[in-house]
């Protein structure tokens, strides 16, 4: 099963993700390529990309990814099995649900996401009570719990994923637990003593000069927790 393989991994190790929020296909591989090459575990074909380029972007990803592992950033809100089976026809290895939608659209994209053997992370973004609802979202069968402080939110209100310390270690208590939100080399060195399994990357790595340098320093601050 590649499933329970994925989710062994993940829980082995500190991830890095890049998140590759482009519009245009060859602007997202041409990162891709460097990410991989810096070391980067998860690839992240980012939201506005899956609306532009859909599943033939995907496979595109997937073609450069080897054994890394492609995550499609689909964000479901409605159609849960039916967004499963677009993930899973682009060979991503996870699919991403809203985690506060009705309870009904993640439990559709669980199921189907069991039955083609693929993972299913819940972005807890604009969630209010963060424990109550990842609780919620695990006994569902959720696998990865995704903290997210989206781009504006972060610019309204000062808020990052540093201020969410205490929720995330309480989360990862019982699940593989996911961060994003204005991640960088510098801010990710005040998180590296709780314990979250994915960092994911999007700017710091993707409008960097030298994407592959940017990763690599990157990589290289999430392995100093092993050290």
């Amino acid at each position: 099963m590649i499933r329970n393989s994925l989710l062994n991994k993940l829980r082995e190790r500190k991830n890095l993700q890049v998140a590759l929020d482009f519009i245009n296909i060859n602007d997202a591989i041409k990162v891709a390529k460097q990410a991989i090459e810096g070391g980067a575990e998860i690839i992240e074909d980012g939201t506005p990309l899956i609306k532009s380029a859909g599943i033939q972007g995907l496979l595109k990803l997937d073609e450069i990814a080897n054994e890394k592992i492609l995550l499609a950033d689909t964000k479901t809100a409605d159609a849960g099995d039916i967004e499963v089976e677009i993930a899973k026809r682009g060979n991503a290895k996870i699919m991403t649900v809203l985690g506060i939608m009705d309870d009904s659209t993640i439990e559709s994209a669980v199921n189907k996401a069991k039955e083609l053997d693929i993972l299913v992370q819940a972005d807890l973004i604009n969630v209010k009570d963060t424990i109550q609802r990842a609780k919620e979202l695990h006994d569902i069968g959720v696998d990865i719990i995704g903290f997210h402080v989206g781009l504006d939110v972060q610019k309204k209100r000062n808020i990052t994923v540093a201020s969410l310390k205490e929720e995330i270690k309480e989360i990862s208590k019982f699940t593989i637990v996911s961060v994003a939100g204005g991640l960088n080399a510098s801010n990710i060195k005040d998180l590296l003593d709780i314990p979250i399994n994915i960092y994911v990357v999007g700017g710091a790595i993707t409008r960097s000069n030298n994407p592959y340098e940017a990763t690599k320093e990157i990589v290289n601050v999430i392995n100093t927790s092993y050290k």
